[in-house]
Formats: C-alpha cells, structure tokens, sequence
C-alpha cells in the first residue's frame, strides 16, 4: 500500500517517469473491493459483493509483488530490497497509526509489511523460481492451517529450542534485555495464530500471491507497454481458476466457499479473482475507459492515505475519536445499523467516494513532490527517493 513505484528508463524499456495506470486502477479496486468487504451489509444479488471477501487481502498482496518486480526492473535487486526495507517500516508505522482509531476491521497492514520485506530478497529470483515458489506458498498454507495452530506452535517452539539455548549465556549477560529477547511458548502460539495459521490473513498465501502478481506483470510489461494477449490469458485463466473453485464448492457443500478458511475451494476462488482482477486491469486499462478507469486510479495513486483515512472514518462511525482529551462522537445516525456496527450502504458510498474526492483534492492543494502523491505517501517518498537517486 505504499506509494506506487514509477517503472521507468531504458532498463524498463518504458518512457522516463510513465506511471503504469493500470496499476493503480488494480489498487483502486483493491480498496473499492476492501470496502464492501468491511461495510456491505448484504452479499448483493446472487451473492456478488462476497466476493471481496475473498479478493481484498489477497489482491493488495499481489500489488505488493506488482511494485516490487517493477522497482527491481529499474533499481536492481540490491536497491530494490532498501527500499523494500523501507516501505516494510513504513507499513508498520501506519499500522500503528491506524489502531488509534478503533475501526472494526482486522488490519492488513503487518502482515504486508512482511510480506513487502520477503518480496525484497525473493523478488531477486527468475521469474519460474517465483511462480514454484507461489505454488510452495499455497501448499504450505492450506498445509499449516489444516495442522491447527497448536501442532504448528508446538513444532516452532522445538525448532527454537536449540537457539534459545546457544542464545542463553549472552541473554544472561544482557540481564533484562536478554530476558525480553527469550521467546515464550505463549508467544510462538500467539504469533503462529496470528501469522500463519488462524487467519483471516497467513503469511505463506499472501506471500504467494505476492510471487504470483510479480510474475503477472512480468509478463504482460513489454518495451512498448502492456502485452494485452497475454494479460488477456491471465485474466482468462484466473476465470477458469476462481470457477472451478466456486462450481467445486456448490457442489461440495452447496454454496459459496467460506472465506479466510484456506480451504483448496477458497485458495482456488482467491487465486482465481487475483489473477482475473490484475488481467483485466492490463487489458482494459490501455484501451482508453476513462469513465471506468480514472476514478480507481485516482484512489490506488494514494491507496496507503486513502486505507487509513478510511480507517479513522469507520472508527468514528462506531465508537468517536478522543482529540485532546475531548470526545468526537458521532450519535446516531445512518454510519451505524441496528446492531451498532459499521455495515451500512450509507458508509460503502461515503467511502467510495471520498476514495476519489480525497486525493483530487489534495493534488488541487498540495503541488510540492513528494507530497503531492498523499500525506503518508509524502513522508515515504522523503526517503524512497533519496534511495531511488
């Protein structure tokens, strides 16, 4: 969710600062598609709007390795993994950020954050060891999360056991520093939990889809821009994935498969939406829609301030701000249901459109780089680009 790297130069093969726009409509939609899932009250018809539940989390993952094989093509792979570095912290600061608002909604942010930082080593790979490596990563996290938590937790903490005891006689000249630097078995399960097994996000599947937008776009950016045949492949594969998934789980369990479960019917589903998502943005986007395509751009070309201001507007909606030792709350109204949560239509479409307004109102106002890119995407720029120069 940082800001969108500029693929540039002779080594990209594209014009000097071309920003690919179909990148940031793939954002865009990332954030259109998170909305629904942390606002929608109902699924829509036919259940479509379930589907972001399915999408959201999994398509920022992939932008995560969209962004990090472009960088790599005009940086080279020791810059790359610095500025990796960087946005990984940057990631990290916002996720703090966004817990002060107390919105409903189960953050992303950390894990990204990781997964930007692996992307910065294994985005030095060839494009195939990238595409075995997604593969590793689906199977490794269907694997963990049908072992449970507890057997995985219990086999991390045998693995730790060797080095906490190398580690002892230093930790013990440490005094309590040493003691905080020793790793609990409470939280190695805590950790694996939260990382790797009990969802809604695992590390081993985002990092996968991570690999799998890298190798996408790998493909489809050419010398002359986008190879829209090939993104049309994509997409049509990513079809028949997310089918094959959806058909399995109507005729398995006679409905739509549950999210977050890392079910085969579920990765399936999400790699399928992943893949069919990233395609269609390739192939449509150079087609010139202007009336389909801008509005998304607008919103991913600032998708790390558009994420946490829709955070902090979700927990006023639920709960108020506390502002100098005064309370902002909002009373009732139409940001809350019956039942005191966030799910309405009035908060999807407040959200979507402030998604656009926001940032065409910041580049109005702010026209001094790096800050025109967003508030956040400034602050990160002060440093990526000193890096990128």
């Amino acid at each position: 969710m940082s800001p969108a790297p500029v693929e540039a130069e002779t080594r990209g093969g594209l014009p000097a600062r071309h920003r690919l726009v179909w990148v940031d409509v793939a954002r865009g939609l990332a954030l259109v598609s998170m909305m629904i899932a942390h606002t929608a009250p109902s699924g829509g018809p036919a259940g479509v709007l379930n589907l972001s539940e399915f999408l959201t989390a999994a398509l920022f993952a992939a932008l995560v390795g969209v962004g990090s094989a472009l960088e790599r093509r005009r940086y080279g792979a020791g810059r790359t993994l610095v500025l990796a570095a960087v946005r990984a912290l940057a990631l990290w600061a916002a996720a703090f950020l966004a817990d002060l608002f107390g919105a409903q909604v189960v953050d992303i942010l950390r894990h990204l954050a990781l997964v930007t930082l692996a992307m910065g080593v294994f985005g030095a790979l060839p494009r195939v060891g990238r595409a075995v490596l997604a593969l590793v990563g689906v199977a490794l996290g269907v694997w963990l999360t049908a072992l449970g938590t507890v057997t995985v937790a219990a086999h991390l903490s045998a693995g730790l056991a060797p080095l906490q005891e190398a580690t002892a006689p230093i930790r013990a000249q440490l005094g309590n520093v040493g003691a905080a630097l020793e790793i609990t078995d409470p939280e190695v399960l805590m950790w694996t939990a939260s990382y790797l097994t009990a969802g809604p996000y695992r590390l081993p599947l985002l990092l996968a889809w991570a690999l799998l937008g890298s190798v996408l776009v790998a493909s489809v950016v050419r010398f002359e821009g986008v190879a829209r045949v090939t993104a049309v492949a994509w997409a049509g594969a990513g079809l028949l994935v997310a089918g094959a998934g959806l058909a399995w789980s109507r005729w398995h369990i006679g409905e739509f498969p549950t999210p977050y479960t890392a079910s085969l019917a579920d990765v399936a589903v999400t790699g399928g939406l992943v893949v069919l998502a990233l395609g269609l943005c390739a192939a449509v986007v150079p087609a010139h829609l202007p009336w389909l395509t801008d509005p998304l751009a607008v919103a991913g070309s600032m998708t790390l301030s558009v994420y946490v201001a829709h955070q902090a507007y979700l927990g006023w909606a639920v709960g108020g701000w506390t502002v100098f030792g005064g309370a902002l709350q909002p009373g009732p109204g139409p940001w809350v249901n019956a039942a005191g949560t966030d799910d309405t239509w009035f908060n999807l479409v407040v959200l979507i459109v402030a998604a656009v307004l926001l940032p065409l109102l910041w580049r109005r106002l702010v026209r001094a780089r790096p800050w025109q890119r967003g508030p956040l995407e400034g602050v990160v720029g002060l440093v990526t680009g000193r890096i990128a120069r």
